[in-house]
């Protein structure tokens, strides 16, 4: 049987779908009953037949290891999508404990019952990044004297259990992803772009990053884990974007202001010296330097690798931004 870990989220939802469509066992942990609800509905809606019903729904928490034990029940393969996102600084403690430390106790119970692969969806916000170089591949060396974001460190950690996993034999592959965009699951990305550009705001970063559809994910996900390669990670990038370009193509879309203000590096030093000010008076910190960096980063993302290992072929961003960003979507 295969875990599913984050089977409510936005990639676990879409991996459970395509999972059951092809009539495989599949045992999904949740912890809410609301969004174990939802999820349900969303493949209701998405399927012809009741396969859905055949999902095994357990619950647990990734960071309550004695919770784990009944989930790991006659598993052999792990899909591990379960994760916490956010770039806050004042998350740092949350991100770990679920990102690092529940990573940790998956990868304990995976070796304990002899897991045959993990499959681990991390994010490029784990890749490292050379200074001489004007984009990052999978070769890209993690500098630990580099300031990087909370979340970066989480994911980064999250990888390290990963290949402790691949060193007491349990085979694995991870694949990072740049922006998922998808729809079904409230709070996705595409819904959070669409909601700012609702809002008419006229800023816009100055940097870029990629992006990749929800679907591309899921398909090398499963392709990864039904084929002979071990113990490799690969980046989920179809396209680069800038910050200004993709704004733009969303509020055409939607019929909305374009953005014609770009936010200066400056700026955003600016707003965080302030914000460390009114910390000071009780607010919590949300910005970092690492954060301003990344924002205004425009290096690019080289997502190909995965392209000449398995058959495989990116769906174009602008054609997904069309068919699922619209007023009319």
């Amino acid at each position: 049987m295969i875990l599913v870990t984050g089977a409510t989220g936005l990639v676990g939802s879409h991996l459970l779908l395509k999972l059951v469509e092809h009539d495989i066992l599949v045992v999904a942990l949740y912890r809410s009953e609301s969004k174990k609800n939802l999820t349900l509905d969303f493949l209701k809606k998405r399927t012809h037949s009741s396969k859905w019903d055949e999902i095994i729904w357990r619950k647990g928490d990734i960071c309550n290891y004695p919770s784990l034990a009944d989930a790991f029940e006659g598993i052999t393969h792990l899909y591990h999508c379960a994760a916490f996102i956010s770039f806050a600084h004042y998350k740092q403690e949350t991100l770990i404990q679920v990102n690092q430390e529940g990573t940790a106790n998956l990868v304990n119970f995976a070796i304990k019952n002899k897991i045959r692969k993990i499959a681990y969806i991390s994010s490029i916000a784990a890749l490292g990044s050379d200074a001489n170089s004007d984009s990052i591949d999978e070769t890209s060396p993690w500098d630990p004297d580099q300031d990087h974001t909370p979340y970066a460190y989480s994911k980064y950690g999250a990888e390290l259990e990963v290949w402790r996993a691949t060193q007491e034999g349990v085979p694995a592959v991870i694949v990072n992803p740049g922006v998922i965009l998808g729809s079904g699951v409230e709070g996705n990305p595409l819904a959070l772009l669409c909601n700012r550009i609702d809002k008419n705001l006229p800023f816009y970063p100055k940097g870029a990053t990629g992006y990749v559809t929800v679907e591309d994910v899921v398909q090398v996900l499963i392709e990864l884990m039904n084929s002979e390669i071990i113990n490799e990670r690969f980046i989920l990038v179809a396209e680069n974007w800038s910050y200004k370009d993709i704004f733009t193509k969303i509020s055409l879309l939607r019929k909305r202001k374009l953005p014609k203000i770009s936010i200066k590096k400056s700026w955003l030093k600016i707003a965080w010296l302030i914000e460390g000010v009114l910390c000071l008076f009780g607010k919590r910190r949300f910005m970092t330097k690492a954060l301003i960096n990344s924002l205004c980063d425009k290096k690019k993302i080289l997502g190909k690798r995965i392209t000449h290992k398995i058959s495989f072929k990116y769906s174009s961003i602008e054609t997904y931004l069309e068919q699922h960003a619209s007023t009319r979507g």
